[in-house]
């Protein structure tokens, strides 16, 4: 009988091939809410110059804010490619750091180079 080598006890072992699109997606939400964070001040300094009053200014800061709940959401339910579980959410922690919180997959462990597990860092 032939063993496939992903295979061990007749279940398929998976590569680090296979997380390259959820790790790929948790990326993508991560990128979109750094990018959010990073315009805050120029968007709110533009704001200012253009209105000259904090109350006109409000406004701006209200959408960028109800932006910045979606986006959080949005990443903070991204789903570790591993493990299946939320990545950046243990219980109700939110913690956007570059490790699954349950499985310590990394961020960008299908990409040539990185290391793939916890014993390797």
């Amino acid at each position: 009988m032939q063993v496939d080598r992903d295979e061990q006890d007749g279940v398929p072992q998976e590569t680090v091939e296979d997380w390259g699109p959820g790790l790929q997606k948790v990326r993508k939400r991560r990128l979109l809410l750094w990018i959010l964070i990073a315009v805050y001040m120029p968007l709110m300094w533009i704001a200012q110059r253009l209105t000259h009053s904090f109350w006109d200014a409000l406004p701006v800061f209200w959408v960028w804010f109800a932006l910045l709940i979606v986006i959080m959401t949005y990443s903070a339910l991204a789903r570790c490619p591993r493990c299946g579980n939320y990545f950046h959410m243990n219980g109700m922690s939110l913690l956007y750091l570059r490790k699954c919180l349950h499985c310590q997959l990394h961020v960008c462990a299908d990409k040539p180079g990185k290391k793939t597990s916890p014993a390797a860092s």
